[in-house]
């Protein structure tokens, strides 16, 4: 499964920044760039409400099989198909297989696994998935400006697909029960009752979004590739310090507030420095900066929604904001930078998260309460 997981994800990453750029080269704009993300993001939110019912029924492994296929597949038809209909479709499919991915691969650490174990298969599961993006997301801009988008789109298409062979190795394992929060009623009533810890998550999920989206487009090939590569790395190594020390150094919810406020910092100093020469090292210690708010955030507001809600309905709220606030981000900064500026479009969302700073504060003051 983890072998399967880094593969998969590995033509998510891949493609993450590129079919932006991919669309932007084809003449469809800024919005469209935007879009595709933005699609994607829809159609994995779609698929992670629907999961529960399709796993009960054909399990884990299928959906994990199909999830794959779904990814991997139509990324080869971007070539073929380069229209913005076209990209958008292809995008809306391959969000269906991420999201099948996400919600199959997360769950199977609980069904394989003992009790005893799931603190370090989780954590194993975590390299599987955050390795590939810390590789992928320059690596694929950088092959599609040296050698082109062509070889970006095999690799994203033989990735996921060779993904397949080690999954069929998986029992035919399916979910036992119905799981609390099921469905958009359930996915409803986790949000209202996690809405402190979730609105901080999707704010830096949004920023990441669209950082992953318009790096390539607003920035030099050469800084854009650098700063793919800082930003998913200081999250990662950022929300495994968080998660290694945060109960000792802190509590549930009480980093949230500087996390995010470094977070709305970093964006804030992108925007103002993005489309100025000569300031590249800065640009890349303003997304490295932004990064790291965005690791801990992850991680703090995941434990705060464990205090608050049991684990089911806190894994499905957590992704949803993660998920969605990715491509909100997407959107919403490519309809901005298509009226106005780069400069303009990151402002907003470093403004965005700073009015939510009184929302972290409560949060961490919530579960001390609480405690």
């Amino acid at each position: 499964m983890l072998l399967a997981s880094a593969g998969t994800f590995s033509g998510f990453s891949l493609l993450l920044p590129v079919v932006p750029l991919w669309a932007v080269r084809q003449g469809a704009g800024a919005f469209t760039a935007g879009a595709a993300t933005g699609i994607f993001m829809a159609s994995t939110v779609l698929a992670q409400v629907g999961v529960p019912a399709f796993v009960r029924r054909y399990g884990y492994r299928a959906g994990l099989v199909l999830g794959a296929a779904l990814i991997g597949l139509p990324s080869a038809l971007l070539a073929v198909f380069p229209s913005p209909g076209a990209i958008l479709a292809l995008s809306f499919v391959r969000g269906l297989g991420f999201g099948l991915n996400t919600v199959c691969g997360s769950a199977l650490i609980a069904e394989l696994l003992p009790k005893g174990a799931l603190g370090r298969g989780s954590g194993l599961y975590g390299l599987a998935v955050g390795v590939p993006q810390l590789i992928g997301l320059p690596a694929g801009t950088a092959i599609a400006e040296n050698w082109g988008f062509g070889p970006v789109f095999v690799l994203a298409t033989v990735l996921p697909v060779l993904a397949i062979v080690p999954l069929l190795g998986l029992p035919r394992t399916h979910q036992r029960t119905a799981e609390p929060g099921e469905g958009l009623g359930g996915i409803a009533e986790v949000v209202s009752a996690t809405w402190r810890p979730w609105l901080p998550m999707l704010a830096v999920s949004t920023g990441y979004g669209a950082l992953a989206t318009f790096l390539p487009i607003v920035l030099s090939p050469t800084v854009a590739a650098v700063a793919l590569l800082v930003a998913p790395a200081a999250a990662m190594l950022a929300r495994w310090i968080a998660g290694h020390f945060g109960d000792r150094i802190a509590g549930p919810g009480r980093m949230l507030l500087p996390a995010l406020a470094a977070g709305a910092i970093g964006l804030l100093v992108f925007a103002f420095l993005a489309e100025r020469d000569g300031l590249d090292v800065v640009v890349v210690v303003a997304v490295a900066l932004f990064g790291a708010g965005f690791g801990v955030v992850q991680n703090d507001a995941l434990v705060v929604m464990f205090a608050r809600t049991p684990a089911a309905q806190a894994s499905v709220a957590w992704n949803v904001a993660f998920d969605a606030g990715q491509g909100l981000g997407a959107v919403a900064v490519g309809a901005v930078i298509s009226a106005t500026t780069a400069g303009a479009a990151f402002g907003m969302l470093g403004v965005a998260a700073l009015a939510l700073l009184p929302v972290a504060w409560k949060a961490g003051r919530a579960v001390a309460g609480s405690g």
